[in-house]
């Protein structure tokens, strides 16, 4: 008798463009963790810039190998041109106005705010110095003088854990989800939807900005 061989996951396949090497390390680490869930097959690609972001973006919707592809970037600080005009490139190229609310995953002003919350859900930055935040990085990991070289890097996310991993995510469900204001994330969002096993989230997206 021939073994049955067990059903192939039909997982859903998504590509995340990260700004920079701390969102690319720190969503590695996340994914090393296996929080979210195995439903999703998740690609990562460091943009090395915020300039890179939507033609990246662009050239990998265009192919359409992917079921989602998003971006995770910072707002930096006001007036935020540079984030509101990959927004708006976004809203253009899938000509709908509303587009990039679902597939540009951001935090204000930094996504060092919702990497800190790992440990303080009380942390709020008011700007993306690492000047400022590393004196947060000092008190939580030890990490001295912190500039987000490749070793400190390591260092800092080898401290997060699924434990405080579920601390994050109940800090930042208290942030508010408008770009335009300091202390702001939809990662948080995001994240919750990656927890899911049931993938509609993904359809209805698509249908949102394909329609």
């Amino acid at each position: 008798m021939v073994p049955l061989l067990p059903p192939l996951k039909d997982n859903k396949k998504i590509y995340i463009i990260c700004e920079g090497s701390e969102e690319y390390d720190y969503l590695n680490r996340l994914k090393l963790l296996h929080v979210w869930s195995d439903v999703y097959d998740i690609t990562l690609r460091d943009a090395k810039g915020n300039g890179n972001l939507y033609p990246i973006y662009q050239d990998v919707y265009q192919k359409g190998n992917y079921d989602l592809v998003v971006i995770v970037c910072d707002t930096e600080k006001k007036p935020h041109e540079q984030f509101n005009d990959i927004c708006c490139k976004v809203n253009s190229l899938h000509a709908c106005e509303f587009a990039s609310q679902h597939v540009v995953m951001f935090t204000n002003p930094c996504t060092m705010q919702v990497i800190l919350l790992h440990w303080d859900t009380s942390v709020r930055l008011q700007t993306p110095s690492k000047r400022r935040s590393a004196s947060y990085i000092e008190a939580y990991t030890g990490i001295q003088d912190y500039s987000a070289k490749e070793s400190q890097r390591i260092q800092l996310f080898s401290n997060i854990t699924k434990d405080s991993y579920r601390i994050m995510m109940t800090g930042a469900k208290q942030l508010g989800m408008d770009a335009a204001l300091i202390n702001s994330t939809n990662l948080y969002v995001f994240f919750t939807q990656l927890e899911q096993s049931d993938t509609n989230w993904i359809d209805e997206i698509n249908k949102l900005i394909e329609s």
